[in-house]
């Protein structure tokens, strides 16, 4: 699947105890195992193979929406600054974020040897 990573905006949507996120992620394998990266949010897995690398990503990023929603509001919005996410001017409940470079090249991986695709999700 290919993107144009100009166009692509991963955002974070939270609404009660929902959270809807919509992020890049990239797949590869590195050395021995399997990896499977979201750089906006600092979450990973890896495995000896790729479903065992996509599983432990499912896993790290649904304990991360369980973290994010156990803070108040105010801490969420620290932490999710933090990675580099805004809140959306007119829509308060909405962080976004485009993690590419000028050039659209997503930044600190090797795009030659990586499997790219979003992630939708609602937890």
């Amino acid at each position: 699947m290919s993107f144009n990573f100009k166009d692509i905006k991963e955002f974070i949507r939270i609404k009660g105890n929902n959270i809807k996120i919509k992020i890049l992620i990239s797949s590869g394998k590195d050395g021995e195992h399997f990896v499977v990266v979201s750089p906006a949010l600092l979450v990973s897995g890896y495995g000896p193979t790729e479903e065992d690398a996509k599983l432990s990503f499912q896993e790290n990023i649904e304990t991360f929406c369980d973290d994010l929603s156990k803070l108040s509001p105010e801490q969420k919005i620290t932490e999710l600054k933090k990675l580099g996410f805004s809140q959306e001017k007119y829509f308060t409940k909405n962080f976004s974020k485009v993690y590419v470079d000028e050039n659209g090249v997503l930044q600190g991986l090797e795009p030659s040897t990586l499997k790219t695709s979003m992630l939708e999700a609602t937890v």
